[in-house]
C-alpha cells in the first residue's frame, strides 16, 4: 500500500466520508493522484463515489458498518475543532452516526439548530445565548474553543476619517463582541462605522480592497490575512480570557443523550490536545481548510474544561451591552 492510499484510508476510516478536492487539499497529493487512488479502492469496493456538482465524494464503505442513530452537527469554517474527528469516532463507538453540515458563520447554524435542521452546532456562544433568550429550544452542553481571533489592519493604506475606522465583521458574533470590547477598554482606533460580511472570505475581500480598514476575524483567516501584508493590530487572546465558541444540541435529543454528548465532548477534547496533529489530516478533510496551516495556527486556540453563564454575562458587560435579566442566560445551559 502506497503513501498516498494510506493517508487517504486513514482520513475516511476517521471521517466516513470526503471530498476528492479536501482529500487532496488534505494530504498534499495531486488531484490526479488522488483519483487514481479512488479509483482503486472503488474497484476493491472499499469505497464508493458519488457526485455532487462539479466535486466527488468518497464514501468509506470497508469494513462492518454499525446501524444506529445518525445526527447532524453544524460547525462553522474554521481552525478551532479539530476534536470533531476523535468526537466522531467516540460516538460511532456508542452507536451514533455523525454527519457534519459546514457553515460560514454562526448565525447559520443557530438558526438551523432552533429549526431542528441539525442536531448538534458548534457557534458562537453569544449568538447561542441570544438565540435561547428567544426561547430556542436547545441547551448548551460544553465549551468548544478559546482565543484564535485577532483585529486586523488592511494593507491599503488610507487616511482614517474623523469618525473612526471603517471595520467589517459577522453579525451578532464573538468578533463584534471581542472588537467592541476591546475598542472601548484597550485604546485601540475608535470604530466610525461597521459593516457585516456573511463569511470570513467577504471579510478578506473588504480588507484587501481597502473598503474595510480594520476587521475583526478568527483562524486560519487572520494569519493568512498576515500572510497578504494585512498587520495584526491586536490579538484578543492578550487582553483576556474569553470562551469563543460552545456546542450545543437540540431537546428534541432528551437529557441522556445531552449527558453523553457532554462527556463526550469533554472526553474528545482531552484526547485531541494530547495528540493534536493526528487529527489535523482528518479535520482538514472535513472542514476544507489546509491542513499545513491548521499545525500552523494551532497554537492560537486553548480548550477550557468548563462553561460559566456568568463569565459570558461579564463578556457582554465588558463590551457594554445591557442585559436585561443575566439570569436568563444560566437557564440555556444544561446540567445533566
Amino acid at each position: 500500500m502506497g503513501r498516498a492510499e494510506a493517508e487517504i484510508i486513514q482520513i475516511l476510516r476517521q471521517n466516513g466520508e470526503a471530498y476528492q478536492s479536501d482529500l487532496a487539499r488534505a494530504t498534499g497529493f495531486s488531484r490526479a493522484t488522488i483519483s487514481e487512488v479512488l479509483t482503486s479502492l472503488e474497484r476493491r469496493k472499499m469505497v464508493r463515489r458519488l457526485k455532487e456538482g462539479r466535486n466527488s465524494k468518497a464514501v468509506y464503505v470497508a469494513g462492518p458498518r454499525r446501524s444506529g442513530k445518525t445526527l447532524k452537527l453544524g460547525f462553522t469554517r474554521a481552525a478551532e475543532y479539530p476534536f470533531l474527528v476523535p468526537l466522531r469516532r467516540a460516538l460511532k463507538d456508542d452507536g451514533v452516526e455523525i454527519g457534519f453540515r459546514v457553515y460560514d458563520n454562526g448565525i447559520g447554524i443557530v438558526r438551523d439548530l432552533a429549526s431542528q435542521t441539525i442536531d448538534i452546532g458548534i457557534a458562537p456562544l453569544i449568538t447561542l445565548f441570544m438565540m435561547h433568550s428567544l426561547d430556542a429550544p436547545f441547551k448548551i452542553f460544553g465549551p468548544a474553543g478559546s482565543g484564535g481571533s485577532s483585529l486586523m489592519r488592511s494593507p491599503k493604506t488610507g487616511t482614517r476619517g474623523r469618525e473612526g475606522f471603517r471595520a467589517v465583521c459577522t453579525r451578532m458574533s464573538t468578533m463584534e463582541m471581542l472588537m467592541r470590547s476591546a475598542e472601548k477598554h484597550h485604546d485601540i482606533p475608535q470604530i466610525g462605522s461597521l459593516s457585516y460580511a456573511n463569511s470570513a472570505p467577504e471579510i478578506e475581500g473588504a480588507l484587501m480592497s481597502g473598503s474595510a480598514e480594520v476587521c475583526s476575524i478568527w483562524e486560519p483567516f487572520a494569519t493568512m490575512l498576515e500572510a497578504r501584508g494585512a498587520k495584526r493590530m491586536l490579538r484578543y487572546s492578550d487582553l483576556s480570557d474569553h470562551v469563543c465558541c460552545a456546542a450545543a444540541a437540540g431537546n428534541h435529543l432528551g437529557d441522556r443523550a445531552l449527558s453523553r454528548l457532554s462527556n463526550r465532548l469533554a472526553a474528545s477534547m482531552d484526547a485531541f490536545k494530547r495528540d493534536r496533529d493526528s487529527c489535523m489530516d482528518a479535520y482538514s478533510a472535513l472542514s476544507g481548510l489546509a491542513s499545513s496551516m491548521l499545525r500552523r495556527v494551532s497554537g492560537e486556540y486553548t480548550y477550557p474544561a468548563e462553561l460559566s453563564s456568568d463569565s459570558v454575562v461579564d463578556q457582554l458587560e465588558v463590551a457594554g451591552l445591557t442585559l436585561p435579566s443575566p439570569s436568563s442566560f444560566r437557564d440555556a445551559l444544561f446540567r445533566g
